[in-house]
């Protein structure tokens, strides 16, 4: 058996559709294959005026010995390492490591990603659960794999490296490497904070959304509806609810009818005045205001909702409603089992204009208009005038968020706050990830300037685009519930089913706190950690077979502020003694029990 074909057989047990992609990459001509005195094979990559060998020439293994020894690990910490190399390095550093530790390598050379596989043996890596390969084109992306990994209970330990050889030969993939975890760690500082304003308030608008869609359809729906109306050639005009929507809403009823309009909550009230009818209103705020809606006649709109939607907005305004996204983890494959396609999901930015923008995107329209997007004070207002006093005093409003600056659209400085800066940064991120797909027009005519847009008036845009007929009214009118009669009562039956897995939860929460009260009395006996660690692997174990229920991740959402209290402690403290560590999580384990009382009333009060 070759080594390619040892490795060939780890990748088939651990991502089969990875190797398929393996066959696929072609090797480049300035890879370099060596061998030192000893014989042992070392690679190098040939610039213009040198060959850069990524370990030593003399004795690889000790070098990357050496290496690793730089990184001492820590208890569940992680590793972010750029580049793969031959391997040994992140041999050493597996070596070190325990079963809390995660090692990430992002290797930016697919090519040489190949070579690799085809002359050393990567079967032991490729097997260790606790590591993860990303290459550009093969494997999934670094965010993705970074938003299962990196959370905050993790993100206070961890650590980045950059193999030998690896800053110099790849400086612009090193930085768009180390941006990406900053990124990632920006966006769980502003789900930690939405986590915790909104613990009860989120499980509980999920389970209502759970069985609410069962009567509803999904924005897959929508997007078969259009195929073949040659949307990528019709404008979609975003509307969002900053102060420069004034300036421009009465241009935007000249593009009713050739365009596709999308209106979030906060700027419907504007639009409407302004006599225009929406094709479709998002609104995915667990806390959007009465005020946006008051006295309004919206039952005939198409909303796009998920699962935080405020479940008020459902029952007094939003009639005919289009789902997507994750719910719960048994409940979306319930959705997949039970339709010929997979439930639709579309990127979540965080805020219900990035969800305008993605849910364009995904219908397939290639040409997004965006107006009302200020992300910024403009004029030192916060919000369009349609939603005057839904966030109390402008000025107290804006005095009460955490304000930096930003650039404007004419170069000047603005005042915007953390969250619109954050979101600011995802457009531009998500415009740069779609180059050459799409083209995003900048019509807001005031506000912070978004890298990736051309600016344009809201006039010269529906000049220029908005000429072809869509009648998105009638062809949404025409899409029937998303399940049939027989489905809708199945899926019923399967929500019901929720109180009992419940049921099994509170359980298993119970009989871990029975595991780690008899742990805690042996361990206060001076008991040696040698004769313990039985009790602690059934502890460990026990985690792990909870994590696994259904409704578990639904749960946690209950008891946010012990999980979060656990990695503070567990994650920022240097030492921490067994003892301790297992009076930690009996603490969570209490707000667990907590947690699923919540869980149960919840359940019983929308069944």
């Amino acid at each position: 058996m070759t080594l390619l074909d040892k490795n060939e057989k780890a990748w088939k047990q651990r991502n089969k559709a990875l190797l398929e992609q393996l066959y696929s990459i072609t090797i480049d001509n300035n890879i370099i294959t060596a061998e030192t005195e000893k014989q042992e094979k070392i690679f190098g990559i040939q610039t213009t005026n040198r060959v850069w060998y990524l370990n030593s020439r003399l004795d690889p293994e000790a070098a990357a010995s050496c290496y690793a020894k730089r990184y001492p690990p820590r208890i569940y910490e992680t590793y972010f390492v750029f580049g793969l190399s031959d391997g040994r390095h992140i041999r050493e550093l597996l070596g070190q490591c325990d079963d809390t530790n995660h090692v990430i390598v992002y290797e930016p050379n697919a090519s040489f990603f190949y070579l690799v596989n085809c002359v050393m043996d990567l079967s032991d890596l490729i097997a260790d659960d606790r590591l993860q390969i990303c290459v550009p084109g093969v494997t999934a992306d670094i965010e993705t794999i970074m938003r299962f990994t990196l959370q905050d209970l993790n993100f206070m330990i961890m650590e980045f490296c950059i193999l030998p050889g690896y800053d110099v030969l790849y400086h612009d993939a090193c930085e768009e490497f180390m941006d990406a975890i900053q990124e990632r760690l920006q966006e769980e500082i502003v789900h930690k904070s939405t986590r915790l304003t909104f613990q009860r308030m989120v499980p509980q608008h999920t389970l209502y959304n759970m069985k609410h869609m069962i009567g509803c359809r999904n924005i897959y729906q929508i997007r078969q509806a259009l195929e073949g109306l040659n949307v990528e050639e019709i404008p979609a005009i975003l509307v969002s609810a900053g102060p420069s929507l004034d300036k421009n809403i009465s241009e935007l009823k000249k593009a009713q009818g050739k365009a596709f309009i999308v209106v979030v909550d906060a700027a419907l009230r504007t639009v409407l005045r302004a006599g225009v009818r929406p094709d479709m209103v998002c609104t995915i705020d667990p806390e959007s205001p009465d005020r946006f809606f008051e006295n309004l006649d919206v039952t005939d709109l198409a909303w796009c909702c998920n699962r935080i939607t405020r479940p008020w907005v459902l029952e007094h305004c939003a009639k005919r409603v289009y789902y997507y996204g994750f719910f719960e983890k048994r409940w979306n494959q319930i959705l997949d089992e039970n339709m010929e396609y997979p439930f639709p999901d579309i990127p979540s930015g965080g805020c219900v204009s990035a969800t305008a923008f993605a849910l364009a995107c995904y219908l397939g329209f290639r040409k997004l208009i965006l107006i009302g997007q200020d992300m910024a004070f403009t004029g030192g207002i916060s919000h369009t005038a349609g939603i005057e006093g839904a966030f109390g005093d402008n000025d107290e409003y804006i005095k009460s968020r955490n304000r930096i600056q930003v650039e404007g659209i004419d170069g000047t400085m603005l005042e915007t706050d953390f969250q619109m800066w954050y979101y600011k940064k995802w457009f531009e991120k998500a415009i740069r990830a779609n180059e050459g797909l799409i083209e995003v027009i900048d019509a807001t005519e005031g506000g912070a300037r978004i890298e990736g847009t051309r600016l344009m008036t809201l006039k010269d845009v529906v000049a220029e685009y908005c000429s072809r007929p869509l009648p998105f009214e009638e062809i949404e009118k025409n899409i029937p519930d998303a399940y049939s009669a027989e489905t809708k009562t199945k899926l019923a039956a399967e929500w019901h089913k929720m109180r009992q897995q419940i049921d099994s939860i509170g359980t298993q929460v119970k009989q871990g706190l029975a595991i780690q009260e008899k742990l805690l009395q042996e361990l206060r006996q001076q008991r040696s950690v040698a004769e313990l660690m039985p009790d602690l692997k059934r502890m460990m174990d026990h985690n792990e077979e909870l994590e696994q229920l259904p409704l578990f991740g639904m749960m946690v959402s209950y008891a946010q502020t012990e999980e979060y209290a656990l990695g503070d402690e567990i994650y920022q403290k240097e030492e921490m003694g067994i003892e301790e560590l297992v009076e930690k999580n009996y603490t969570l384990y209490q707000g667990y029990e907590r947690a699923v009382s919540l869980l149960t009333e919840d359940i019983e009060m929308y069944a």
